[in-house]
């Protein structure tokens, strides 16, 4: 454990981890957090018939977040990792909530719970910053921080979209795509 922190530590302080994450294994205590080979339990799965399709490119931006999953680095920089499960190397705003806001300005937010697989999702967790996943379908999402075992860790986890809220209290805000300045 000591060993993670200082790694976490170094990655942070480096900027080795906010480009290419290592792929360290997380030990979760949640059982809504599991790793590309695990199942999820049915109890953290959506009902089925949520997906709402697909937007373009999600195939691969799914396949690119099943792979940063397990990996560390991401320490509350959520805008950051969706935009690399994205392919494109940071957000272009300041934080989630200013995303979302453009988003709601530009008419691309959507306020309903049935994201297509790849879209943005997004919640408001009383701060100012706000925090964005990325859906990858049967009501899973990749997130960054929500299975940390201590601040700073940084891991990349695939969890159950509701989640977010359980956990943190957070305030679903809706889904866009992803539309980068």
């Amino acid at each position: 454990m000591i060993i993670k922190l200082v790694l976490a530590g170094a990655l942070l302080t480096s900027g080795i981890g906010l480009v290419a994450p290592l792929a360290v294994a997380a030990s979760g205590s949640d059982t809504c957090i599991s790793t590309p080979t695990d199942a999820l339990p049915a109890s953290c799965r959506a009902p089925a018939g949520v997906d709402s399709g697909s937007l373009p490119g999600a195939d691969e931006a799914v396949a690119r977040a099943l792979r940063l999953v397990g990996g560390h680095g991401y320490y509350q920089l959520c805008a950051r990792l969706a935009s690399n499960i994205w392919g494109r190397p940071h957000s272009g705003y300041y934080s989630a909530a200013e995303q979302w806001r453009q988003m709601v300005v530009s008419g691309n937010a959507h306020r309903d719970r049935k994201p297509p697989v790849g879209a943005l999702v997004f919640w408001d967790t009383g701060g100012v910053f706000g925090h964005v996943a990325v859906y990858v379908g049967e009501g899973r999402i990749v997130s960054n921080d929500i299975g940390d075992d201590f601040p700073g860790e940084g891991g990349v986890y695939l969890v159950d979209f509701g989640l977010v809220e359980s956990k943190w209290h957070a305030a679903y805000l809706g889904w866009a795509p992803p539309i980068y300045s």
